[in-house]
């Protein structure tokens, strides 16, 4: 007998269920994984509302308390100036919500930078 033919032999038709391999529970679904709250996404989606096409970039600000929900959403505006506003949330809050609003995040190309470049995705 050969080493495939042992655990093609050993395995039980009834436990092939995703359920009972493992004893792996089902996976959660993301919505309530890192969401935005309501009052802040408003604050965003409306921000972005001023200028929908442009490019937006955040950061979390260093902070004393690196677990502190604190970051800053700028755009480029079009005389190469920069738009912000400072928000009480996570990174990761706000990645999910700039998503949400249609955008594509990503880090940029450049190994020194810490901020996320957030593009609007063509409809």
């Amino acid at each position: 007998m050969g080493l495939f033919d042992w655990f093609s032999s050993s395995s039980d038709s009834s436990k092939s269920s995703a359920t009972g391999v493992n004893n792996i529970p089902a996976p959660r679904s993301d919505a309530s994984v890192n969401a935005p709250p309501p009052d802040l996404h408003r604050r965003v989606a409306d921000f972005v509302r001023e200028a929908p096409n442009a490019k937006y970039t955040f950061d979390s600000r260093a902070s004393l308390d690196r677990d502190a929900p604190d970051a800053e959403l700028c755009r480029f505006t079009p005389d190469g100036g920069r738009s912000c506003i400072k928000l009480s949330m996570h990174s990761a809050a706000l990645f999910k919500s700039m998503q949400g609003l249609g955008f594509y995040c990503a880090l940029p190309a450049e190994p020194h930078r810490t901020d996320m470049e957030c593009n609007r995705l063509p409809r």
